[in-house]
């Protein structure tokens, strides 16, 4: 089976509530008034691939800040798992935790049979608008240069 595409760049994202790794709602409405998201689906905690790209977000957090974007990474980990996962790897960021993959599947990012997360990533900028989507580990370079574009 093949994997859906990601949702496409130029449509409006679907809003979501979901539980941080802190333990606060995160809503993706509220997370827009101030500035754009990057949404990091992935598939688990402490595993070499997941460790890497959440690793790689952390090292660019600065420029994610310089163009206005906050990301969060999303799986269905429980919330204290998400909170000692990130604690682990000093992420200066929220994982937010996603129980049944509710939000997974609405953003296509769940394998064929919608029992895991596939890995996907998003740019969504302050006007709700996907500005980039792609399966896989983009690098800042590539996530970012979707909002020049705009």
């Amino acid at each position: 089976m093949i994997e859906a595409p990601p949702l496409a760049a130029g449509t409006a994202a679907p809003d979501f509530s979901l539980t941080a790794s802190d333990g606060t709602i995160v809503v993706l409405a509220d997370v827009l008034r101030t500035g754009g998201a990057v949404l990091i689906f992935y598939p688990g905690n402490n595993t070499p691939g997941c460790d890497r790209q959440l690793r790689a977000v952390k090292d660019e957090i600065e420029r994610y800040a310089a163009a206005g974007v906050v990301p969060f990474g999303i799986n269905p980990a429980p919330v204290d798992e998400h909170r000692d996962y990130a604690a682990s790897l000093g992420l200066p960021f929220l994982l937010l935790s996603d129980p049944g993959l509710r939000v997974a599947k609405a953003w296509h990012a769940t394998t064929p049979l919608d029992d895991q997360v596939f890995r996907t990533v998003y740019l969504v900028d302050r006007d709700g608008i996907i500005r980039f989507a792609a399966h896989g580990m983009p690098d800042a370079d590539i996530t970012l240069e979707a909002l020049e574009e705009a």
